[in-house]
C-alpha cells in the first residue's frame, strides 16, 4: 500500500491541474483606453494591474490602431481573471495627471458636422465666434506646401488630432475639450482659411497656440494641408 499510495496522490494531482487548466487557459485580449494622457499612463496602468489582478501587461499599441485609440494587451487566465474586472481596475485607476483612466466602448466616429460658431465663423469671418480678421492665405495651395504642412502635422498636431485627422490622437483621449474631427475642412472654401490659420496661431481651451512655436508661412502650410484631409468615406 505503501508503494501505491504515491502513486494515486501524484495522478490524482495531475488530474486535478489538468482540470484547472481546461477552465483557465491564458489568454491575451486588447482594451481601448481612454485617459493616455502623459508619458507616465503606461507604467502607471502597468503597475496597477498587475499588482491588483493576476495579469500580465503584453504591451501597448498608441498610433496603429484601427479606431485611433491607444490599445492595451492583457495576458490573463480565463478561469481567474474576467474583462469586467480588469476594467473595473482600469476605471478605479488615476493617470499621474489625476484623471482616471476608461475602457472605451462606444463607437468609432467616422463623420462631424460643423460647429455652429464655425459655420458662422466661416461664413462672415468673425460673427457667433472669435475675433478673426480676413487675411489672405499668401501661400499657394501647391503640393509642395501641403508636403511641408504634413510633415508639420505628424510633428506637431497628429498626437491629439490623430494621424488621420479623426481628433483621437493618443495624447487626447483625457483632455477636457475632444479635439475636433479636421477632415470637415476638407476642401474647405478659401474664406475659411483666415479662421483655420487664427485657430492654430492662438489655440483655444486645451489646444495650444503654435503662433508662438511655428513661423506665419508654417502656419499657412498647415492649413493648406488640413484642408486636403479627407473624412474615412473619402480616403
Amino acid at each position: 500500500m505503501k508503494s501505491v499510495l504515491p502513486s494515486v496522490l501524484l495522478v490524482a494531482t495531475l488530474a486535478a491541474v489538468a482540470t484547472g487548466n481546461a477552465y483557465a487557459e491564458t489568454v491575451t485580449e486588447e482594451f481601448e483606453i481612454e485617459g493616455m494622457v502623459s508619458p507616465a499612463s503606461p507604467k502607471a496602468l502597468t503597475a496597477a494591474l498587475e499588482e491588483k489582478l493576476d495579469v500580465k501587461v503584453a504591451g501597448y499599441n498608441f498610433y496603429n490602431t484601427d479606431r485611433g485609440w491607444p490599445i492595451i494587451q492583457v495576458q490573463f487566465e480565463s478561469g481567474k481573471t474576467t474583462r469586467d474586472q480588469i476594467a473595473q481596475v482600469i476605471a478605479a485607476t488615476s493617470d499621474p495627471t489625476g484623471r482616471n483612466y476608461k475602457v472605451h466602448t462606444g463607437p468609432p466616429r467616422i463623420a462631424a458636422d460643423l460647429l455652429e460658431e464655425e459655420t458662422k465663423a466661416a461664413a462672415t469671418l468673425g460673427a457667433g465666434g472669435p475675433q478673426v480678421s480676413t487675411l489672405k492665405n499668401p501661400i499657394p495651395a501647391s503640393d509642395e506646401s501641403t508636403q511641408r504642412g504634413k510633415k508639420l502635422y505628424v510633428q506637431y498636431c497628429a498626437k491629439c488630432h490623430g494621424l488621420s485627422g479623426n481628433g483621437q490622437g493618443p495624447s487626447a483621449h483625457g483632455i477636457q475639450t475632444f479635439p475636433r474631427e479636421l477632415w470637415v475642412w476638407h476642401n474647405a472654401d478659401p474664406a475659411s482659411d483666415s479662421y483655420l490659420f487664427w485657430f492654430i496661431t492662438n489655440g483655444r481651451t486645451d489646444m495650444p497656440p503654435w503662433g508662438v512655436i511655428l513661423s506665419e508661412n508654417k502656419r499657412w502650410d498647415l492649413v493648406n494641408y488640413i484642408k486636403t484631409i479627407a473624412p474615412p468615406n473619402k480616403q
